[in-house]
Parts: C-alpha cells; sequence; structure tokens
C-alpha cells in the first residue's frame, strides 16, 4: 500500500495536471509581482524590478514596461553612475524613487533612482581570513513590505529596514562556513512570509526562512550532512505562486564516495514551499566529476504550441553547462534538451545568462577554447515549447553574468565590457555600450531606465584604489 505522502503526492500531480488542461484553453499573461499600486519607498509599484529574476517566476522579463523599447533603445546614454570601490556582481533593485544593490566588500547601498545619490549604506561584514574564500555581497536583494533581504559569502541571510539601512534580523545558515567554504550566491526569493535560499557549500543547503524573523523553517541538504559532498546551489530559487511550489537547481559534487549514489547533485528539486516535502527530481547527471553544473536560474513559464495555440505545457527551465533542460513543472517529466555548445567546466549557459519571453527561452552559450581554436559565445532563442532554435547570432566576447528582456528588446553584457541591446524577434542589435570593465551582476529596466553594473575582479582587493560604478542610462540622458 502507498504511504500517505505518496497518496497525497499523485493527488497532487493530478490535479495540477487538469489544472493545466483547464488553462491551456486560454493563454496566460505573466504580471508583475504582487504588491501596492502606489509608487514610492515602502510600496511596490507598476515596472518596479523588486527582486534577481524581476518575479518569481525569474524570467528576468519586465512585461509592463512602456517606456524603453526599440523605437528609442537606440538612444540611451549615461544618465548618472555611482563609482565604488569594490566590483558589482548584484542585479540592481528597483523600488520606487530607490536603487539597490551590493558590493564584494561587503556593503549593501541605496540611491536615489533618478540621481544616483546615496541614501545609506549598510556593512554586512568581510573576513581578512584567506580561508573565507569568496565574501561580500553576491546575492541580488529582494524587495518585500518595506524590507530587504540579501545574503552574503559569509553564508549570512540579512534583513533590513528598506528605507533606512537599519539591520532587522540576520541568520547563520551554515555552523562552519570557513571549513565548508559556504557561500551565498544565490539571491533570496521572498513569498507569503517566508524566505527561500540556497548555499554554496561542501554541504550545500535548500532553506526556507521566516521572513519575520529569520527563524529556520525547514531546511534540505542536497548531499547528506555527513558525507561533505558538495551539490551546491548558485542560482535563485523559483516560486509557482499558485500550486506553492519551490523549485532549486543544484550543482555538481566535491567528493563522490561509492556506492552512496548522490541523487540530488546535478538536479531540479522541486519541494512544497511550506513543508520542505519533495514533490520530484530529476538528476541530470550522476556523479559528475567534470564540474558541469546547474548555472542558470530557474524559470518558470506557459508554453504554447508553435501550431496548436490552445495547447500549453506548464514548464520549469534551466541551464547547466552541458544544456538547456525543460521540465514538466508539476510531474518532472523532462519535455527537452537543448545544447548549443560543447560542455566543459567553463563552458555552456553561465552565471545566470538565460531569460524568458514571449515564448522564447533567451540563453547565452559559451565554448572554451579547444586544440587551437578560439573561444566562442553565442546568443539564441529557443521556443520554449520545442527548444528549437528560432534564431541565433554570434558573440565578440563570452557572457558571463544575467541577461534581460523588456518591451521586445533582450539585453546582453559581454566580458569585454560591451553592452548589447538585440531585438527579441530578430536577434539584430540594436545599440551597445562600450564600459571600463567586465559586467556580470545583470540588469534592471524599469521606467524607462536600465540600470546595470562593472564588476570584474581582475585585479581588485579591498582596499584597493580600482573603481567600479552603477550606470543609470536613459534615452537622450532624460
Amino acid at each position: 500500500m502507498p504511504n500517505k505522502s505518496e497518496v497525497t503526492r499523485r493527488e497532487f500531480v493530478k490535479n495540477m495536471t487538469l489544472a493545466g488542461s483547464m488553462a491551456a484553453l486560454v493563454p496566460t499573461l505573466q504580471l508583475p509581482p504582487p504588491g501596492m499600486s502606489q509608487e514610492g519607498l515602502g510600496q511596490t509599484g507598476r515596472g518596479d524590478w523588486v527582486r534577481f529574476g524581476y518575479d518569481l517566476h525569474n524570467t528576468r522579463f519586465n512585461p509592463v514596461e512602456d517606456q524603453l523599447g526599440k523605437s528609442n533603445v537606440g538612444r540611451l546614454k549615461v544618465k548618472w553612475k555611482f563609482e565604488t570601490d569594490a566590483p558589482i556582481q548584484t542585479t540592481p533593485t528597483v523600488v520606487g524613487d530607490t536603487l539597490f544593490f551590493g558590493t564584494l566588500s561587503g556593503y549593501q547601498y541605496a540611491l536615489e533612482s533618478a540621481t544616483g545619490k546615496e541614501k545609506w549604506r549598510f556593512f554586512a561584514g568581510y573576513s581578512p581570513d584567506p580561508a573565507a574564500g569568496n565574501q561580500g555581497v553576491r546575492s541580488s536583494a529582494q524587495y518585500e513590505d518595506g524590507r530587504l533581504y540579501f545574503g552574503t559569502g559569509l553564508a549570512q541571510v540579512h534583513c533590513l529596514d528598506a528605507a533606512t539601512g537599519e539591520e532587522i534580523w540576520h541568520t547563520q545558515l551554515d555552523d562552519d562556513p570557513f571549513r565548508n567554504r559556504a557561500q551565498i550566491f544565490c539571491s533570496v526569493a521572498a513569498h507569503r512570509g517566508r524566505l527561500f535560499v540556497g548555499t554554496s557549500s561542501s554541504q550545500a543547503q535548500a532553506v526556507c526562512l521566516d521572513a519575520a524573523t529569520g527563524q529556520v523553517r525547514w531546511r534540505f541538504y542536497v548531499v547528506d550532512k555527513s558525507r561533505e559532498g558538495g551539490g551546491s546551489i548558485w542560482t535563485s530559487p523559483a516560486i509557482d505562486e499558485t500550486a506553492n511550489i519551490v523549485y532549486f537547481a543544484t550543482g555538481s559534487l566535491k567528493s563522490y564516495m561509492p556506492p552512496d549514489p548522490m541523487l540530488f547533485s546535478e538536479s531540479m528539486l522541486a519541494f512544497d514551499a511550506d513543508t520542505g516535502e519533495m514533490i520530484w527530481y530529476d538528476q541530470v547527471r550522476a556523479a559528475d566529476a567534470f564540474d558541469l553544473d546547474f548555472s542558470c536560474h530557474p524559470m518558470i513559464f506557459d508554453a504554447v504550441h508553435p501550431v496548436q495555440q490552445g495547447e500549453v505545457r506548464k514548464c520549469v527551465v534551466a541551464a547547466s553547462k552541458a544544456g538547456v533542460y525543460c521540465f514538466n513543472r508539476y510531474t518532472g517529466r523532462r519535455y527537452w534538451k537543448a545544447m548549443l555548445t560543447a560542455a566543459s567546466p567553463s563552458s555552456g549557459p553561465i552565471l545566470n545568462s538565460t531569460a524568458v519571453a514571449y515564448n522564447r527561452i533567451l540563453v547565452v552559450s559559451n565554448a572554451a577554447p579547444v586544440r587551437g581554436r578560439s573561444a566562442m559565445s553565442v546568443t539564441a532563442a529557443l521556443h520554449a515549447y520545442t527548444g528549437d532554435i528560432m534564431w541565433w547570432i554570434a558573440n565578440p566576447a563570452y557572457v558571463r553574468g544575467p541577461v534581460a528582456v523588456a518591451n521586445e528588446v533582450f539585453y546582453q553584457g559581454l566580458a569585454n565590457g560591451m553592452l548589447e541591446a538585440v531585438d527579441v524577434k530578430s536577434g539584430e542589435q540594436l545599440w551597445s555600450y562600450q564600459f571600463p570593465g567586465m559586467l556580470r551582476g545583470g540588469m534592471a529596466i524599469s521606467k524607462g531606465t536600465l540600470y546595470t553594473s562593472t564588476g570584474d575582479t581582475l585585479g581588485w582587493r579591498p582596499g584597493g584604489d580600482k573603481r567600479y560604478a552603477v550606470y543609470a542610462f536613459s534615452p537622450d540622458d532624460q
């Protein structure tokens, strides 16, 4: 006889499959995250970019942006820039008149989004101990109900008053972060009074916290805690609000000790958001010794059939260094896999270089130099239902950071410092701008303005004199 949890899962899958069939009759519209309609700090407004992925589905697509698009993106000019002494590898969070970002030196900043003037800064910590490894703030902040949430390289989650920068609470997620090389690269996802976050560690965790207090509500070790096997979570989770499911994508093993199968490394994991009960998982590669992590965030979307417009698939997709994988988000059935470049530790889609919009998966895939051939990079639009390539373009340099979409324009930042705007429908370049260093944090597009930053770590050291900056662009710098 099946146990109670098995019956519950079967009933859940049956109910969600029926719901998906009914929803297929009417195409769905992606909406911005829930929030109050009035604008200003403390409230979210139409088009605010409140978290890393824009919405809880991690689309990195602002569907309500109507001021900046193909007609005027070619006129983008620098409106302001704000300099720092440390690389910036976070996507700007834009709420009303305020922009938030973090730096590798451990600071979280709040700026006036219209002028770039500093409002406040908060120091989240930075250890001089070489054993601490990567530190600072690489976790993009989420704004929710007057609070700001983010993680740090010291494996801590912080909650600040967004108006003042005063700390409300912080939670240490690893008992021995130096020994376990524990960090939080992952950006926090906030939903219904809970926070979801993952750690990169020899004892990687998927964790749910209480948003009010920071207390742990549930946690899941990717590899049994006694084994120290890795399975790091590098990327932000995605949340299906209707089904109350949270999705995490995991990385490769740091060690492998047979006969333990270590089932959850390099996997897509689906959990009940309330209880942490696993609903399904798919391990795309077991006992991988080649570092082919899932290095791009899960994305939730409804994919429409290319011919039969009433046929819709309920999907979750994530990209690893070995390709792009698309699953049924309720059952875990694998729909398709697309591979644009050869798999290797430094190849494929990396560092969240994916977005979903207009029934397309926009993805950048890199290829390492092989047998004397130069490194290369391509950007492609894949059909969301089939995974077929709709268009692709060659890039002059790697892309090592998040991409973004708004108003039929796709934005990507290259490792050579070039920021490009590309037509989502055709791949045609519409605009470009040369920065003095690499773009790693990604872009946010809100109310006619494009925000991004520089984040190259080459030659950086704490207290050094190398400069980095957050930039705001608008048409004709207005």
